[in-house]
């Protein structure tokens, strides 16, 4: 007798909770038959020329039945000897960072028949690609968002003219993770849907030194949506009868200066939330046109970064009605372990920055310019698995009267007027910028859509 028949007839008790009564066979594939579709990217112009600090709209034609996912494809380019993208005969850039193209918007947001549906911040869009996607699948995002403006070389200094650059923003709406929760277009005929883009402040976008002025705006930019079409029947069904889709929002509560060690943060949230995010930061890093307070790194580099982050916070905690949702925990809990428990991303090593030394060159690694490890970026779920679409657990923050951030800052870090002697006034000045998931239901019927649940 074989060895293997050996394992097949030691058979005991314990077994039949493995496999007696077998539901399924390892040795016999199963598929499931689908209804016929087809998909087909279509470009959405978007109203007007694009440019910094302004806002833009496109309304979503109605090429066919459902909208899938999309991106914001913008084309940056500056043309060789011009003022606007240039400076003393370096090249003046816009992708210091990863992914920098989610630092190009401010917001972008679902309108439907005038109610805004959904707004998706470029910064959280930053943050949730950092913290929910394998590092795999980050470096795809790195290339797809990278926003760069130049070619090897310096355009000032060669003559050369600035190579054209494609950046693709990929959109974080609900309808855009699951296909299940396409837009139906098709059941939207009474009501007009329109996507519309707040483009950053350009200071908050190019490294450059303090003189330099910049005005310029993407030389081009559309929408790239994934249009889905329908077979004859289920198309008709998609037309006809109600829907009622659970989807996901983003809610905001602005910038909220960290003004001295101990700190209360209101949280103004409604609906039920499966998680928090928040991030720290030293003021200067928003403001690019800025030479930083302190300047670590090599002559003509500047490491003014939108997208970086600074682990501020000491200790924290949640309070929900003046009651404490859980003890005082290190900052470390919420920006490591929360993020192991929780969450599939990566994150690049502490000094992985991406830096480019005008008349250098190239780009390069060499680790001038920190982006996040762990450091600066912070969160609690109250879902198991937040990443999913399917909830795993809530709060219900419109059933909470008021709940509170309390936090201590890290006493060796400078805030407020706790800088070393010789810093500039405003190295100390810090914000905190707190974001909630939740869902809702969108209810679409008679041609028309809305929200169920208001603020």
């Amino acid at each position: 007798m074989g060895g293997g028949l050996l394992q097949l007839v030691a058979y005991g008790a314990q077994d039949a909770y493995l496999s007696g009564n077998p539901q399924i066979t390892f040795w016999r594939g199963m598929y499931k038959r689908h209804t016929n579709f087809a998909m087909e990217p279509f470009r959405v112009n978007l109203t007007g020329q694009a440019t910094w600090g302004t806002k833009h709209s496109a309304i979503l034609t109605r090429y066919a039945d459902l909208v899938s996912s999309g991106y914001i494809e913008l084309e940056l380019k500056a043309e060789a000897g011009g003022v606007d993208l240039l400076y003393g005969g370096q090249s003046l850039y816009a992708g210091q960072d990863r992914r920098a193209g989610f630092n190009l918007i401010d917001y972008v947001e679902l309108d439907i028949g005038g109610q805004i549906i959904d707004r998706q911040y470029g910064e959280f869009m930053y943050l949730w690609s950092t913290i929910a996607m394998p590092y795999e699948q980050m470096n795809k995002i790195d290339f797809l968002a990278s926003a760069r403006l130049q070619d090897n070389g310096t355009c000032g200094a060669s003559g050369r003219p600035f190579r054209t650059n494609l950046t693709y923003i990929p959109l974080f709406f609900w309808f855009c993770k699951n296909p299940a929760s396409a837009l139906p277009l098709i059941a939207l005929q009474y009501h007009e849907v329109k996507i519309n883009i707040l483009w950053n402040k350009a200071k908050q976008i190019f490294r450059a030194p303090p003189s330099t002025a910049v005005s310029a705006g993407p030389a081009q930019a559309n929408l790239l949506l994934d249009y889905i079409y329908l077979d004859v029947d289920e198309r008709r069904r998609m037309a006809q009868e109600s829907h009622e889709y659970l989807i996901e929002q983003l809610q905001f509560n602005e910038d909220k200066g960290i003004t001295s060690a101990q700190n209360r943060i209101d949280l103004t949230f409604n609906h039920p939330v499966k998680e928090l995010i928040w991030v720290t930061q030293y003021s200067w890093r928003r403001n690019c046109n800025i030479t930083p307070p302190t300047h670590p790194n090599p002559p003509n580099t500047y490491s003014v970064s939108p997208l970086s982050y600074d682990d501020l916070i000491y200790n924290c905690n949640l309070q929900i009605n003046g009651q404490d949702r859980m003890e005082s925990l290190p900052g470390t809990y919420f920006s490591a372990v929360q993020r192991y428990q929780h969450h599939s991303g990566g994150s690049y090593p502490e000094g992985d920055g991406l830096d480019y030394t005008p008349g250098g060159g190239a780009w390069n690694w060499p680790g001038y310019t920190t982006l996040p490890g762990t450091g600066g970026i912070y969160m609690y779920s109250f879902a198991i698995r937040p990443e999913e679409h399917q909830p795993s657990g809530t709060c219900n923050f419109s059933r909470i009267d008021t709940a509170t951030l309390v936090f201590s800052v890290d006493g060796a870090k400078p805030i407020g007027n706790n800088v070393p002697v010789g810093t500039p006034d405003n190295a100390g000045d810090a914000d905190i910028r707190v974001y909630a998931i939740n869902y809702n239901i969108l209810r679409v019927m008679s041609g028309m859509g809305g929200l169920s649940f208001s603020n």
